[in-house]
């Protein structure tokens, strides 16, 4: 019985995709010796609508979470239409959510971090139980957020976290708790919604964080000329992949400039992080390459994100328990190209149906 109770905790552990599973096994034990991978009693009441005056989001993890997470926070703006909703977040976004207004007022982490003042209620979309504990810090009646890795006794609602969804999606279930409608589901930022997009530039984003989810150099130089050979206008985000690169344009700015060109461009070719979810979020056609990891747990969401990846599982000995430099390599430069041509054709069609009926797509 207990080698069996193993196997299936062993299973949840690995079958995830987002933290080092030895990392997380290690903070349960230490949850559950301390009792604290359980609701406290009487958790996950009602909340009065009234009650909720002044509401602060913390997510100060990286830029494309955050992203992700605005279809969550235009539901709780929609909910609580008589409350102020805040944001605590990394320093580098807050320029732009303060310009794509996701909040009524956004905070830099950690130099701005509001724990001095009293807030209602307080939300972290985040499973880590060390984000989960800094919310003791704060002053707040109402702590919601998701038991995974502990943490559970600092909140007053609280759900398992639903692994196995869209990061996008993982949010809904804890509002849903919480009885908060999301009638929007697709990020959406509201931008630079008047550009005008040149068909032909396409933007190409070579960075990430990890090594083994970036694609190689020799493959953004075959499809640099793959697409001037299309007629297309490659331009290259900057990024030290591609710097010493001749005879290549090269975009250098900020993240909210990032946007604006971004906006205006046909689309974007990137690795699995933030610069396909922004693209996607601006309404831009955005094609992200994956390798070893699940493309439908962190793909680019919505109508205008798409993903390659290797056609056959990971059968290579890789350093990284999830990403694998050799199936990134395996991504063929002409199967990004043809993805492209196919891409930029289906969603000419989607703006299109878009612009007649006035209507966003779900």
């Amino acid at each position: 019985m207990i080698i069996m109770k193993w196997q299936v905790y062993k299973m949840r552990i690995f079958q995830q995709q987002i933290y080092d599973p030895l990392k997380l096994y290690g903070s349960r034990i230490i949850g559950r010796i301390l009792g604290d991978l359980n609701p406290r009693p009487g958790s996950n009441a009602p909340i009065p609508r009234s009650a909720i005056k002044r509401i602060l989001v913390i997510d100060r993890c990286c830029i494309g979470d955050l992203i992700m997470l605005e279809p969550a926070l235009n539901a709780l703006r929609e909910y609580y239409r008589e409350a102020s909703v805040e944001l605590l977040c990394i320093p580098a976004i807050k320029p732009l959510a303060e310009k794509a207004k996701l909040a009524d007022r956004v905070y830099a982490y950690p130099k701005e971090a509001p724990y001095k003042e009293a807030f209602d209620l307080m939300i972290n979309f985040h499973p880590d139980v060390r984000q989960i504990r800094m919310m003791k810090l704060g002053r707040s009646t109402y702590r919601a957020g998701f038991s995974f890795s502990g943490g559970a006794r600092t909140l007053t609602h609280i759900i398992p976290y639903p692994y196995e969804e869209h990061q996008v999606e993982r949010p809904f279930a804890l509002l849903e708790e919480m009885y908060i409608p999301v009638e929007r589901q697709v990020p959406r930022l509201r931008i630079f919604e008047n550009t005008k997009k040149d068909p032909k530039r396409i933007l190409l984003h070579p960075g990430a964080k990890d090594s083994e989810r970036r694609w190689p150099a020799r493959h953004w130089r075959r499809l640099l000329t793959l697409l001037e050979e299309a007629g297309y206008k490659p331009v290259m985000v900057a990024a030290a992949e591609v710097r010493k690169l001749k005879n290549v344009k090269i975009f250098e700015g900020d993240l909210l400039g990032l946007a604006a060109k971004i906006a205006g461009s046909a689309m974007l070719i990137g690795c699995d992080s933030m610069a396909v979810h922004l693209a996607a979020a601006l309404k831009t056609s955005a094609l992200a390459i994956f390798g070893s990891q699940k493309p439908e747990l962190t793909r680019p969401y919505g109508p205008f994100g798409h993903y390659i990846a290797p056609s056959q599982p990971c059968r290579h000995r890789r350093r990284n328990w999830r990403l694998c430099a050799n199936c990134m390599a395996e991504v063929r430069p002409q199967a990004v190209m043809d993805k492209v041509l196919e891409i930029l054709e289906n969603d000419s069609k989607v703006t299109e149906r878009e612009t007649l009926s006035g209507t966003e797509k779900q």
